[in-house]
């Protein structure tokens, strides 16, 4: 009996660790993050890219405060290039060099002069 509890706890175990997976890229996931002040960053969770080279959705919802936060899709190895001033209820492309099965994420910055940290919410997908 003792033994059949403890696969089971290892089989909940392992299941609940398997949640914090990667996303597929072409599903969409919601983020919820601070980006920190004076140029600093925040990052959504990691998915993996589905297709080589193809350009990232990002659907901002809010930009905490009247602030604007720039983005870019990056991995261990490539990245994207930076889409400027992205604001509250805003769909933008994010292009990257990243290959297809690489873990990738969105990278928020602020601005050098924004002095307090900044929460933005949406979706977004790799692609």
């Amino acid at each position: 009996m003792k033994r059949k509890s403890m696969m089971s706890m290892g089989l909940a175990v392992g299941l609940l660790a398997l949640g914090g997976a990667a996303q597929a890229g072409t599903t969409y996931s919601n983020y919820d993050t601070s980006v920190a002040p004076f140029n600093g960053s925040g990052y959504t969770g990691y998915q993996t890219k589905s297709s080589s080279n193809a350009s990232g959705t990002l659907l901002s919802k809010t930009v905490g405060g009247s602030y604007t936060v720039d983005a870019r899709m990056t991995a261990s190895s490539g990245t994207g290039s930076w889409v400027r001033s992205v604001s509250d209820n805003q769909s933008r492309s994010v292009s990257n060099s990243i290959a297809a099965g690489k873990s990738a994420r969105i990278q928020f910055s602020n601005d050098l002069s924004t002095p307090v940290s900044v929460q933005v919410t949406g979706q977004w997908k790799s692609n």
